[in-house]
């Protein structure tokens, strides 16, 4: 018996199949990830390494960015190499062939990299090396106001309550936050006050950064468990950094921070700014996982708006 043979003779059976097909058809679609960008990778992988102590552009490329371009400059399948030198930042922008495996040349980058890193300026921070996606543009950009606090303060409430709570949805990768200045503890020295004591500049930078540090120091065995033990030195409060000995004279006097500089609860220098209808804001970038459903997680995070809106200060 032939396919067309048995379909007429059958009926009801081939009513079934094609029912349960379609039935397999609709769950399929239900389940299909929404995309709105291919992820797709550009071909770029960039090292931003930013520099402490506002180094010129000049130096940074001379002490930093002509190392990492020497180091990288043998990668397998790279195309073009850039290089962006600035006050206190270095970024090399690598440009692989099409069709290149970018999870290996991302790799192969990083190996290179680790050869040069030791011989890189101490007071460089913590390298960068960021390969970008399609999957890394936000879907969903989340704008924060008021008519009475300043950004600084908005951006402070958003870091504490909004942002954590944002990334607990299922589905969100990150969340980035622009607009509104960090907060930082200024430290300004006085070279007079510092020449008069016989005190050196490296010696108070060594000082301050040795006591502010939280350090796993040992541990206490049990027979079920165990205890660490940690020295907790990270600074509470900007009276104890003011208060913080730096030397001591020979009549057995202390100098402490304060009498050598000029100790200030400040912010960063902004280096952007976020608008909406012309008002400064606070904005929230998120991002989702490359995997997940577009439109599930745009709409969870927008019943998480809501909820925050009732829990956030009203003005």
């Amino acid at each position: 018996m032939n396919l067309p043979e048995f379909s007429i003779k059958r009926p009801v059976t081939m009513l079934m199949v094609y029912i349960i097909l379609i039935l397999l058809g609709v769950l399929s679609l239900l389940q299909l990830p929404v995309e709105l960008y291919p992820n797709i990778s550009f071909g770029e992988i960039s090292i931003i390494i930013e520099v402490r102590g506002g180094i010129p552009p000049t130096e940074v490329e001379e002490l930093v960015t002509k190392l990492v371009e020497e180091a990288v400059g043998t990668v397998s399948h790279l195309e073009e190499l850039m290089s962006i030198s600035k006050e206190g930042e270095s970024t090399v922008v690598l440009s692989f062939a099409p069709g290149t495996n970018m999870n290996f040349a991302a790799l192969e980058t990083r190996e290179k990299f680790a050869r040069v890193k030791n011989k890189l300026p101490k007071e460089i921070e913590k390298p960068v090396i960021a390969q970008f996606k399609r999957s890394d543009v936000p879907i969903m950009i989340v704008a924060a106001t008021s008519l009475k606090r300043s950004t600084e303060e908005i951006r402070k409430i958003i870091d504490e309550k909004a942002k954590e709570a944002l990334k607990r949805i299922t589905g969100v990768a990150d969340v980035e936050v622009a607009g509104g200045r960090e907060r930082k503890i200024l430290i300004e020295l006085d070279q007079r006050r510092l020449a008069a004591y016989s005190l050196p500049v490296e010696r108070v930078i060594s000082i301050v950064g040795q006591s502010n540090l939280n350090l796993l120091t040992g541990d206490i065995e049990r027979q079920k468990d165990k205890y660490l033990i940690r020295a907790m030195g990270l600074f509470q409060s900007v009276d104890e950094i003011k208060n913080l000995p730096v030397n001591t004279l020979p009549d057995g006097s202390t100098v402490r921070l304060k009498d050598v500089a000029t100790v200030l609860d400040s912010y960063l220098e902004p280096t952007g700014y976020a608008r909406m209808n012309i008002r400064p804001v606070v904005s929230l970038y998120v991002q989702k996982e490359s995997t997940a459903n577009t439109i599930l997680v745009a709409r969870n995070i927008e019943k998480e708006v809501k909820r925050l809106r009732e829990v956030l200060p009203k003005e």
